[in-house]
């Protein structure tokens, strides 16, 4: 018989409930496909005060259940997974892929024993493992029914690695909606007077941004340098003022800034953003506003989103830890202002197609249609 209700999801968002997920977390509660039960955590425990990621609207947080989280260590346990897959009542139970989170091999090895659909959301593969972490992820997948990642990347590692192309589905990621998006690339094809970039993430070790310090310190003196707009805040963020005040560039530290209407300006005003370091969803915001992104090159910590910076197309790699290939990429995008509209133009046609809220959760539901149809 051909089921008419609409399929009942546990869906915990990953990863945790924060300002960016909101466009995302809308746009599943208006689904006529599934009807979702929200859960998710609130705060990122494993952060730092200062690298804390601003956690959703009232609104917002009052459709999420909370998710307790305690841990040991690298260790975590969630509190209400375990038990939900033993009550039953869901058509699919999804929930964060970290590995070192023993209430999801819990729930994965009881959904194995109760005939529940156990499904993960998660990275999947940043990069290439081996040996005994490589072995102890795919006994984790290995319980549960299927994956939903981030990227491209993370497919192909684990065709490579022996899963099955049904047991994972690439979702992306999202940060808009795409009625917040502009037609076209906000800067436009004009040459300002003092060309400006643009750098936004957390201000942490992991994102180094002493090798922009540097690169533009030593800028051509034929050449106007550019100014450097600074939006984050984070553990690093007093050091960094002072490692740019030190090299005599002119950065503006900005702090975390929320509110869409005064990124957007932020934006408009950029000619290149920069993804020093690990790259994420810093890449996304920047392509959503049309602006070229500038990446790093190679980085371990990089997230799938560095999967939209396509070389001359949506933006340009430079020598991972290369001062002069910074600074020379750095003068070759902006001399070329041109071409940067042309790739900020086709960032953004990639950002409706694959990262706004709406493609996001289309993929989400497709990829839940898959798991529920096998």
């Amino acid at each position: 018989m051909k089921r008419t209700q609409p399929s009942h999801i546990r869906f915990q968002i990953q990863p945790t409930v924060s300002h960016y997920r909101e466009p995302l977390v809308r746009r599943l509660q208006a689904s006529k496909q599934f009807t979702y039960d929200l859960v998710g955590r609130f705060k990122n425990s494993e952060a730092s005060t200062a690298d804390h990621i601003a956690e959703a609207s009232a609104a917002v947080l009052t459709q999420v259940k909370p998710v307790k989280t305690s841990s040991v260590g690298p260790l975590w346990w969630e509190h209400g997974h375990v038990a939900a897959v033993w009550r039953g009542g869901y058509d699919a139970y999804v929930l964060e892929g970290r590995i070192y989170t023993v209430s999801a091999w819990v729930a994965g090895l009881l959904g194995k024993l109760r005939g529940r659909r156990v499904l993960l959301w998660g990275h999947g593969w940043k990069r290439p493992e081996s040996g005994l972490k490589l072995r102890l992820r795919l006994t984790f997948y290995a319980l549960t029914d299927g994956l939903l990642v981030y990227g491209d990347g993370a497919h192909q590692l684990a065709r490579q690695y022996g899963l099955s192309a049904q047991k994972i589905q690439v979702i992306y990621n999202s940060l808009y909606s795409g009625a917040q998006l502009p037609e076209a690339p906000l800067r436009g094809d004009s040459v300002s007077e003092r060309p400006t970039l643009i750098y936004s993430s957390r201000l942490t070790t992991r994102h180094r941004l002493d090798i922009l310090a540097q690169a533009l310190a030593t800028w051509p003196s034929e050449l106007t340098s550019p100014r450097v707009v600074i939006i984050g805040e984070g553990s690093e963020r007093e050091r960094l003022e002072e490692v740019f005040a030190q090299a005599g560039v002119q950065a503006t530290f900005l702090g975390a800034v929320y509110d869409f209407d005064q990124i957007r300006s932020h934006y408009a005003e950029a000619d290149a953003a920069l993804a020093i370091g690990g790259a994420g969803l810093n890449v996304i915001q920047a392509l959503s506003f049309g602006v070229p992104v500038i990446a790093e090159s190679g980085n371990r910590d990089s997230s799938p989103e560095i999967e939209a910076v396509i070389e001359g197309h949506t933006g340009r790699y430079y020598e991972a830890g290369s001062i002069d290939s910074l600074r020379n990429t750095l003068v070759s995008l902006l001399a070329a202002p041109e071409e940067a509209h042309r790739m900020g133009t086709h960032g953004l046609e990639l950002v409706r197609r694959r990262y706004t809220a709406e493609a996001h959760a289309e993929a989400i539901e497709r990829a839940l249609q898959h798991f529920l149809e096998r």
